[in-house]
């Protein structure tokens, strides 16, 4: 079995976990704000989209930890040598600074929305059982 092959792949999608991390909350976000502004229809999009984008959100952060622990593991052998080899360890302490970054502002925007996602659901749960629209027709 060729292990480099796979830690290379590892890596991959590591760096691909954090991207759909932040991805999933950008689009929360987005989806959150016209919540906010609009009206049932927004809010049952939100609705809609909750459980798909908190299924990916989970699914990143799990693979963010897991494939996190051979990351660290092999990081001398995959990452920092071939880094120091062609002179790019600058490069390479900005992408994983870029990319720690990424999930931290990618959880925080997440924890931050699923909040404002679940008062607005609860304000269409309220809207629906008192029957208003929210002054739009739908």
């Amino acid at each position: 079995m060729n292990w480099t092959a796979l830690i290379i792949m590892n890596n991959y999608f590591h760096d691909v976990a954090t991207a759909t991390l932040l991805s999933s909350a950008v689009i929360l976000w987005v989806l959150g704000r016209q919540a906010e502004k609009g009206g049932p229809e927004d809010r049952r999009a939100l609705a809609r989209a909750m459980p798909t984008l908190t299924r990916f959100a989970i699914g990143a952060l799990i693979w963010i930890i897991l494939g996190g622990i051979p990351r660290i593991i092999f990081f001398n052998t995959f990452e920092f040598i071939p880094a120091k080899d062609n002179g790019i360890i600058i490069d390479l302490a900005i992408k994983h600074i870029f990319l720690f970054a990424a999930v931290g502002a990618g959880a925080i925007m997440w924890l931050r929305m699923g909040k404002v996602a679940r008062g607005e659901l609860a304000k269409a749960k309220a809207n629906s059982a008192s029957g208003s629209t929210g002054g739009r027709s739908e």
